[in-house]
């Protein structure tokens, strides 16, 4: 279904629910410069493409429309679940979107977009890829171009192929009572000058499940996978959340990065709770937990720094000559 300079329409579903299924090769929505648009209690369901992965997404809208999806079942699209692009804004409620495969994300936040995500659950999308510097391409859970994601309240991502969160290009990631577990690399990947703040119950967990196991790595780049990982001039702000029992580290930063913490769990990660890496920085706060990981408390190689409150985390090792 196609809608261009639409306004104030609604897509409802009735007492015994609809089920809308996509065109081959087509996108089940496409929204252009259309504003009030809602989708409400719909199953939106793709179809396999004529040619491996031609298949197109759920919902994809465009320059500068608004589209509200609310209590939504969104799957096994190949071209993604919902896409929001250029200067568009999302409001996803009470929504799963799910099994979008094989290169599929399940929500494209891009290109000048905001999204507002409340109450839904992201899960088991993309496909697994081999490499853990090569693995967009292949989907996740959340992709976040140039633009902002707030996930206020009860959602989760989870079991989604490789990360869970990328966001790249300035992006901004802000979690209130969110989980994110199950993913093979990274619970959470932030590149390129993003920032990733959190001002509530947030749980990181269980995440990094390739990673490596060798302890004989963890100075090296595995360390940049696990809960959180965050590179290129990238900031972390963690007033609260807990990021644990994930394989890999529970947080890496480097390349100019910096991460701020205050009441934060860090705790049963297989690598270092905090590393910080290549020209960045750790700021410790006030009441944080840093305990029971398999590598150091806090580490830092010779040309970064951890300052403030470190007092009470039994192993911190900085100064070190890291590769």
């Amino acid at each position: 279904m196609r809608l261009t300079n639409a306004r104030s329409l609604t897509f409802v579903a009735g007492a015994g629910g609809a089920k809308i299924v996509q065109p081959k090769d087509s996108n089940t929505f496409d929204i252009f410069l259309s504003h009030d648009i809602h989708l409400q209690g719909l199953e939106i369901v793709g179809v396999p493409g004529s040619m491996p992965s031609s298949g197109g997404a759920g919902v994809f809208f465009t320059q500068a429309s608004d589209v509200h999806i609310n209590g939504c079942d969104i799957h096994q699209n190949e071209g993604g679940g919902v896409t929001a692009t250029n200067g568009s804004l999302l409001f996803l409620n009470n929504t799963k979107i799910h099994n979008d495969t094989p290169f599929g994300d399940g929500l494209d936040v891009i290109n000048n977009s905001t999204a507002v995500v409340i109450g839904s659950t992201i899960q088991d999308n993309g496909s697994a890829c081999s490499a853990l510097l090569n693995c967009q391409a292949n989907g996740g859970g959340v992709f976040i171009n140039d633009s902002v994601v707030r996930f206020d309240q009860n959602d989760v991502i989870q079991n989604n192929a490789d990360q869970g969160i990328g966001a790249v290009n300035g992006s901004l990631v802000s979690l209130g009572s969110t989980t994110i577990q199950g993913h093979n690399w990274n619970g959470i990947s932030l590149k390129s000058g993003s920032h990733l703040q959190i001002r509530g119950p947030a749980h990181i967990r269980e995440n990094g499940i390739l990673c490596p196991h060798d302890t004989a790595l963890l100075v090296s780049l595995s360390q940049a996978c696990g809960g959180i990982s965050a590179a290129d001039n990238s900031t972390l702000d963690l007033r609260g959340g807990t990021v644990s029992d994930n394989q890999g580290a529970g947080i890496s930063v480097r390349q100019a990065t910096t991460v701020g913490l205050i009441g934060a769990t860090v705790s049963n990660n297989s690598g270092d709770g905090v590393h910080i890496q290549w020209i960045s920085i750790g700021n410790f706060g006030p009441d944080n937990t840093i305990t029971g990981n398999g590598g150091a408390s806090v580490s830092c190689d010779e040309r970064s720094l951890a300052i403030g409150n470190l007092k009470g985390f039994s192993n911190v090792k900085c100064g070190e000559n890291q590769q």
